[in-house]
């Protein structure tokens, strides 16, 4: 017996009620029974419950028998923890399938426009919308429409369904409104006998100009989440790292300031697993949130993981722990590092470091990290620029070249002629890609192979998706003056679109550096002023130590704001390494201005030094 079959026996009709609060299985793409599917929401669920018992037992045996007095931030945290974990994957289960129909929702509402301006260019050659949306069916610039192609070929092939029934039928299960509109407004002008392809051409242009708003809404909600982010990710941090300072220097005065951060390992939780927790989901809902192109080049995302990860293991132990062997605080001793290659010249380059610009001996784990992060960032950083400058002004460049070639085809020179003749102008980086083409027209190469090239040497979903509709349109012979005006004007509105975006979100990458800045000045100007404050009080207070454990989570919560920014302004996170790479740049220069801004040591007779 499958596991879905033992699920299903075990829960049976219990399974059918929770499944009911899943939501429309078929829309999400989860081809599987309801009552199957919420019989294993419950199974996993039933299991999770068990391991957690079974590990919360074991955690609070062990401490019990090991008389370990942790306090509360430690021996109950964790088991709560743990105990929490069986309603973490009952929602997700429930919730899966609602996300994954939001999913299907956000990129079809990307992809509508595109397919639907194909549909309409290709009308305009004579080939009817359900011949064109299976001609999508085997293109890869749009995965989402692709399945919804193929699904609808199943149904007119497979069940039997005329073409017309079945864009009907396919339209009211999918969850876009912009395809079910497109698809029953062209089924219902079909029926009664109207103009197709004005209708065709009609919708599609307000298709863009819906997606120009849209984008243009989520622009300013966007800008608003940046707030909510700062707010959190600055005001939430300073406040816990004040509480936390003012309960240390209570602790040097009273025996117990009490309070929840008096112990090191709740500061720990909230700085090295809430904070960054906190970053990453914000990155979540970002994607979520922000219009992004069906397709993403990962490659930078390879070259951070293929680069990143062996350097940080080289530099993060010579760079980082080894600074550790001078502290106060329990924990591990990690002084043999001090003497094994290459460890040892990468410590005693953060100390030459800290001792050239007068800083205190806290700051040498903080520095260090901020130097790994930035070597294991570099490459991926020069890698990202590298794309942008081989692909900058792309897009701009092909719609002035569509621009042009509508004008001189208007002449009466055929698509391909007009092609060869744009060849010799200068579109910027572009133009090498148009005299390939230009190359392998001359030669009599199929419209399909041109563009197989043409796609695997550009990265711009936005450019290739334009020459598709561009070849195909040529190659179905609709390639007329009007249909390549249609076309025009269709990848002109895209730029704008483009423009519009990128002038709302890019002062958005302010508020990180305004954040750093405000951040570390704040923290360590803190730490400096209760020594000082208790030197007067004739009390000492380990700097060192308080620096050791506060800045350097402050370092990586700062890299993770330069990822959020970069998501935010560019809607890739890969664009956001030069700004964490720059904001940890930034952060190394404020450390380094410690002496101005901080206070000066204060000595029993009152007076202030430096």
């Amino acid at each position: 017996m499958s596991l879905t079959g033992f699920a299903t026996m075990m829960f049976g009709s219990l399974g059918d009620s929770i499944a009911k609060l899943c939501g429309d299985l078929e829309a999400s793409g989860i081809r599987i029974y309801p009552r199957a599917y919420g019989s294993l929401v419950l199974f996993a669920t039933f299991i999770t419950a068990i391991v957690s018992v079974v590990l919360s037992s074991v955690f609070v045996v062990s401490y019990t028998l090991l008389s370990i007095n942790l306090g509360f931030g430690e021996i109950y945290v964790i088991p709560l923890l743990l105990m929490s974990l069986p309603v973490i994957v009952f929602l997700i289960g429930i919730s899966w399938p609602k996300i994954k129909i939001s999913g299907i929702k956000s990129s079809l509402s990307a992809e509508v426009p595109y397919a639907a301006a194909y549909t309409a260019v290709m009308s305009t050659g004579g080939i009817s919308p359900y011949v064109s949306i299976m001609r999508l069916s085997r293109v890869p610039l749009l995965p989402t429409f692709s399945k919804t192609a193929k699904l609808l070929d199943l149904m007119v092939r497979g069940l039997g369904y005329d073409p017309v029934t079945a864009l009907e039928e396919c339209g009211k299960k999918l969850p876009s409104k912009e395809f079910r509109e497109l698809l029953l407004g062209y089924a219902s002008t079909l029926k009664t006998g109207g103009d197709v392809v004005h209708y065709l051409l009609r919708r599609t242009e307000l298709l863009f100009q819906e997606r120009l708003e849209t984008l243009k809404m989520i622009g300013g909600r966007l800008g608003q989440m940046m707030e909510v982010y700062i707010v959190v990710a600055i005001l939430l941090l300073l406040g816990i790292y004040t509480i936390y300072a003012v309960q240390l220097a209570l602790s040097q005065v009273v025996a117990s300031s009490g309070g929840l951060f008096e112990n090191p390992m709740v500061f720990a939780l909230f700085s090295y697993v809430f904070l960054p927790f906190f970053s990453v989901v914000f990155l979540w809902l970002i994607d979520a949130l922000q219009p992004k192109y069906p397709m993403e080049d990962n490659s930078p995302y390879a070259v951070f993981a293929a680069t990143a990860t062996p350097m940080l293991l080289i530099l993060l132990p010579g760079f980082f722990l080894s600074s550790l062997r001078f502290t106060t605080m329990p924990g591990p001793d990690f002084s043999l590092l001090a003497v094994i290659p290459p460890f040892n010249i990468l410590n005693a380059f953060i100390d030459g470091i800290r001792k050239h610009f007068n800083l205190e001996a806290g700051y040498d784990a903080s520095i260090g990290l901020i130097l790994a992060l930035i070597f294991a960032t570099i490459p991926a950083v020069i890698y990202r620029t590298y794309i942008n400058i081989r692909e900058r002004g792309m897009d701009t460049g092909f719609a002035n070249f569509l621009r042009d070639l509508v004008e001189i085809r208007k002449s009466g020179l055929s698509p391909e002629k007009c092609i060869i003749n744009l060849s010799e102008r200068n579109y910027g980086n572009l133009s090498r890609h148009i005299k390939t083409m230009a190359t392998q027209i001359s030669w009599g190469v199929g419209h399909a192979q041109i563009y197989k090239t043409f796609s695997k040497r550009v990265r711009s979903w936005l450019t290739k998706i334009s020459m598709f509709l561009l070849l195909d349109a040529i190659e179905v012979g609709g390639g007329t003056p009007e249909t390549l005006e249609t076309l025009a004007q269709f990848n002109e509105s895209i730029i704008l679109m483009e423009k519009e975006k990128r002038s709302e979100l890019r002062p958005l990458l302010l508020i990180p550096y305004i954040g750093t800045g405000v951040l570390v000045i704040v923290v360590v100007a803190l730490l400096t002023f209760f020594r000082a404050a208790l030197q007067m009080a004739g009390k000492l207070m380990n700097l060192p130590d308080m620096i050791k454990m506060m800045l350097p989570p402050i370092v990586v919560h700062v890299y993770l704001m330069g990822l959020v920014g970069g998501k935010i302004a560019y809607g890739e996170t890969s664009s956001g390494f030069l700004h964490a790479v720059l904001l940890l740049i930034f952060m190394l220069v404020i450390i380094i201005l410690a002496p101005i801004y901080s206070f000066g040591v204060i000595p029993t007779g009152g007076a202030t030094i430096g």
